[in-house]
């Protein structure tokens, strides 16, 4: 029993909106997160807000039920009748009573994330069911109360009981745990037992339309729309003043909330919310020039982590209250990248890229800031890298030089070629050391002003960080290059003295060094952490101390002490503070600074802290003011939310989300079995997730894990989608976790769902495989005996036919070479045949001719004979020698012989006259008798010369066949 009702407090302590456990700051503007309509693509007014035991955001907005669960916004359900939402309320197991125009109702969750409305309106009758705005809803022990001008409806066991006035009602009032009414004819009245009880004097509120009530210790405070605060108290009621009246009465007041320490904002149609305590001082004035997106406060309304939400008429703002840091703002909103500041002389001054300005503090942080903006201090107007109180002066250090500041106006008492930092040298607190771009310059006080005196000789580096030691020892570390240190002679006027100090004396790196001075000991800030000169081997060490408390892996940028012994660091991106316990010994505290991250000016982070216990973080968003008395929790529990799961292929399509219209299937209760099946042909998810943390919530990183696909946990990063392809069939989990700016772990949120084999891995396909696989085997087994059994048959064939064919080639082989040898020794025959017949030819020729020339030579002689005339027979003779003559000259016999012979030699008389052209009749012959291989006797008759003539012969062909001398004409003759 007693763990129920811890329970049901822990549910029930969104619910309680009127008194929180938080307290704005009262110095500062606090950090506001705006959220517009284009942000949220919804209706830009939005009229109420609350916070389910999850920690998700819900809005009444004019387009329906607005959620945001950190990343994403959408709209999740809608009203019966289509129309705005105007309020919420949601018990103990989350069921969100809404109440909208013209119509109320409940809304659930089921499992697949979809909201399901269900309208009440039925349940009343219909004489009164023509009702406007339902502007409140409120759930009181087991009843729902819904407000409207028209009527006021209490739903109790599924009833409904009607209260209507005949003038209407003007306004609804939950005030610890009671109930109360403005009724416009009868004033205040207080709802008991479903009636409506007159208040004594309750009569007095006509018309003055309340628009919130508080229960105080001095009794009921009444918040009217134009006409202030009132108390009623012992049946009396009183205006209650404050400093703010004419704020309040001219911007009509149309919410308020309680917090606690008595503070009461208050939000106004015209000028945004303002902050008064219980005296009626105002504590802060936040409207549209201090960051809200619109003067229009519809609501106002606290979550969990202490986070003012305010409604606005156009767009939603996060008021982050419970923060003990805040920005110093104003109206004119002048200054830009903050170099350094300081208080002084109750001036608050700070030092930008575009001069120097200052504002009143005293009025500043007493909450007067309708007339406190930054001023300018003329005579400055580019960047102011530093400012400090040297004797009774303040002085600041610019790009131009250094300047003196009086007022409103500063004038230059060194004109240099800029100027960092100044610092007093020990012991002479009449002498500034100035630092600037090329070297060092020395100024003077003399009778209460700082005189320049000149630049020190010696030293040409730029002089940024300085600090020093009692012994007259300065050390300037240049960022880019190492650490010096110096001493000045003792005329002030030239170095006589110069040490450097880098990487080779101990550093871990020669870039990024900076010196501190904290506890009098020069310390070192390196990329490995803070270090300190050794003094016997005068190495650069490790400082034991920061080591301890910072270790070594991170790059020390700045450490600051304050008057209460603390010290102030920043370590990479963290800014923290080490509180001192005791001697050496020290607790951090980081958490509070992790807004800060990132907001620094590179190289030139800057925190400066007060004997009042104000600090000031210089940054490029303004100035940030911390005061360590605001109390936050940093440590509260909160949920990662998975928003929306959905398929990729072969289309997008949604397994769970809460978006409006997007899933088919809305009928059911929160009570169904959820659970995600899904074929095969859809093994590709996309994951949406988000944590329900709010305070800076895009600083937050997830990390998660897909069970049964991935062995472990991703690492964090701000990714807040995931997605799987071609995941094989098995049961998986997604799994994803939360880390907030504090480093603070969610509880995880999970989303179960089990990826089908496809249809021929499922088990009834299995079975089929294995009914299968007996069916193929038995047909393999008896397919290989058949098989086996024609393959010996075959094997037995196949050699016969292999030996039949063996034999036949062998046979083939056999007559194939009697057949060539048959027509080798063919063309040898018919070679020798054609030449014996070519020769028998050519003898036939010359015997035939020859017999016919021997006729002639006998006709002849018989002749001779027969006349035996001296004279006549020597004709005769001579006619024989004649006839012999041109028989051995004539060519017919010849031109005979030569187509016999070309028929039988390929053409060789032609292929020899075109190759050699200047071969006369006669040596063709004479080659033509070689080619037959006749002898050189042989060929001398048949020339009709003498061997020695075809000799000669033989010798001119050579040289006209231009043939070296131990070539053979024969073999030539043979081979061409």
């Amino acid at each position: 029993m007693t763990k129920f009702i811890i329970r049901l407090l822990v549910l029930l302590l969104p619910l309680i909106s009127p008194v929180v456990t938080c307290q704005i700051k009262k110095i500062g503007v606090p950090f506001i997160t705006s959220y517009s309509p284009k942000m949220y693509k919804a209706a830009s007014e939005n009229w109420d807000v609350l916070q389910n035991s999850k920690g998700m955001m819900f809005f009444a907005n004019h387009f329906g039920i607005l959620q945001f669960d950190g990343v994403r916004w959408s709209i999740v359900t809608q009203p019966e009748n289509r129309s705005m939402v105007r309020s919420l309320a949601i018990d103990q197991n989350d069921k969100m009573y809404v109440g909208a125009q013209g119509d109320f109702g409940y809304v659930i969750q089921l499992p697949n994330g979809q909201y399901q409305y269900t309208s009440l309106v039925k349940l009343i009758p219909v004489s009164a069911r023509n009702f406007g705005d339902v502007t409140h809803t409120v759930i009181q022990n087991n009843k729902v109360i819904f407000f409207s001008s028209e009527g006021i409806f209490i739903y109790n066991n599924n009833k409904i009981k009607v209260l209507q006035s005949k003038s209407n009602f003007d306004d609804f009032f939950e005030v610890n745990h009671e109930i109360y009414v403005s009724d416009n004819a009868k004033g205040l009245l207080k709802l008991q037992n479903n009636k409506l009880l007159s208040v004594p004097n309750g009569e007095q509120l006509i018309g003055k339309k309340i628009r919130k009530i508080f229960n105080t210790k001095n009794g009921l405070l009444l918040l009217t729309q134009k006409e202030g605060l009132f108390t009623y108290q012992n049946n009396k009621i009183k205006p209650f003043l404050t400093e703010v009246d004419y704020l309040l009465k001219q911007n009509q007041i149309s919410t308020g909330i309680a917090f606690s320490d008595g503070y009461f904002g208050i939000g106004t149609r015209q000028n945004g919310l303002i902050v008064v305590d219980s005296a009626g001082r105002l504590i802060q004035h936040i409207n549209k020039q201090m960051g809200l997106q619109n003067d229009y406060v519809t609501n106002l309304k606290t979550d969990k982590e202490g986070n003012l939400w305010v409604t606005l008429k156009e767009g939603i703002s996060l008021i982050q209250i419970s923060s003990p840091l805040s920005r110093i703002l104003d109206s004119s909103n002048s200054e830009t990248k903050i170099y350094n500041s300081l208080i002084y002389q109750n001036k608050l001054y700070i030092a930008t890229d575009n001069g120097l300005f200052w504002l009143d503090w005293n009025e500043y942080k007493n909450g007067k800031r309708e007339n406190v903006h930054f001023q300018h201090v003329s005579g400055m107007y580019e960047n102011v890298w530093n400012i400090g109180v040297f004797g009774n002066s303040l002085l600041a250090f610019e790009k131009n030089g250094i300047f003196e500041v009086s007022g409103n106006a500063a004038k230059t008492i060194a004109k240099i070629d800029g100027a960092w930092k100044g610092i007093l040298i020990p012991n002479h607190p009449d002498l500034l050391l100035a630092g600037g771009y090329t070297g060092l310059y020395l100024l003077k006080n003399t009778n209460g002003s700082w005189v320049y005196q000149h630049k020190i000789k010696g030293f040409e580096e730029s002089s940024r960080v300085i600090e020093t030691e009692k012994d007259g020892s300065i050390w300037i570390a240049h960022g880019y290059k190492g650490i010096f240190k110096l001493k000045l002679n003792t005329t002030f006027d030239a170095v006589s003295e110069l040490q450097f100090y880098n990487q080779k004396n101990g550093f871990p790196s020669s870039l990024f060094l900076n010196t501190f001075k904290i506890d009098n000991q020069i310390l070192f800030g390196t990329t490995k952490g803070v270090y300190k000169q050794n003094p016997v081997s005068k190495k650069m060490v490790p400082d034991p101390v920061f080591k301890k408390y910072l270790g070594l892996g991170s790059h020390i940028r700045l450490l600051k002490p304050d008057n209460q012994n603390n010290i102030w660091y920043l370590s990479g991106e963290n800014t923290g503070k080490m509180i001192q316990k005791s001697k050496g010994n020290y607790q951090i505290d980081e958490l509070p600074f992790r807004k800060l991250r990132y907001l620094y000016v590179p190289g030139f982070e800057n925190i400066q802290t007060t004997a009042s216990g104000d600090v000031f973080f210089g940054t490029q968003d303004g100035l940030i003011h911390y005061s360590a008395v605001k109390n936050k929790k940093y440590q509260t529990k909160y949920k990662a939310v998975i928003s929306e799961v959905k398929c990729i292929f072969p289309k997008d399509s949604l397994l769970f989300s809460s978006r409006y219209d997007v899933l088919p299937n809305k009928t059911g209760s929160p009570n169904d079995t959820f659970s995600v099946e899904l074929p095969y042909s859809n093994n590709a998810l996309h994951f949406s997730f988000a944590s329900l943390f709010f305070d800076d919530a895009e600083a937050t990183t997830y990390e998660y894990w897909l069970e049964g696909f991935e062995p472990e946990w991703s690492d964090y990063s701000i990714q807040t989608e995931k997605e799987y392809t071609n995941l094989p069939e098995n049961e998986y989990v997604f799994h994803v976790r939360a880390k907030n700016i504090y480093g603070v772990v969610s509880e995880e949120a999970v989303f179960r769902f089990e990826v089908l084999p496809p249809w021929y891995r499922t088990i009834w396909a299995y079975i089929l495989y294995f009914i299968l696989y007996g069916v193929v085997i038995y047909s393999v087994i008896k397919y290989q005996k058949s098989v086996a059994e024609r393959q010996r048959q075959q094997l037995i064939l196949n050699q016969e036919k292999e030996l039949l064919r063996s034999r036949a080639e062998l046979n083939e082989q056999k007559l194939t070479l009697e057949q060539e040898n048959m027509n080798i020794m063919r063309e040898n025959l018919e070679s020798t045949i054609n030449l014996k017949n070519a020769k028998v030819a050519s003898s036939t020729v010359n015997l035939i001719h020859l017999n016919e020339i021997l006729l002639s030579i006998k006709d002849l002689i018989t002749q001779i004979d027969k006349k035996n005339d001296p004279n006549v027979n020597f004709s005769l003779l001579a006619k024989i020698n004649k006839l012999i003559d041109h028989e051995l000259q004539g060519d017919k016999q010849w031109n005979e012989f030569e187509e016999i012979f070309n028929q039988l030699h390929d053409n060789f008389m032609q292929r020899l006259k075109s190759t050699y052209p200047e071969l006369t009749p006669r040596d063709m012959r004479l080659c033509a008798y070689l080619r037959m291989n006749f002898n050189t006797k042989e060929i001398a008759p048949l020339l009709g010369i003498s061997v020695r003539g075809v000799e000669d012969t033989r010798y001119r062909i050579r040289k006209k066949l231009q043939l070296p001398s131990d070539t053979n004409i024969t073999e030539f003759i043979l081979n061409f």
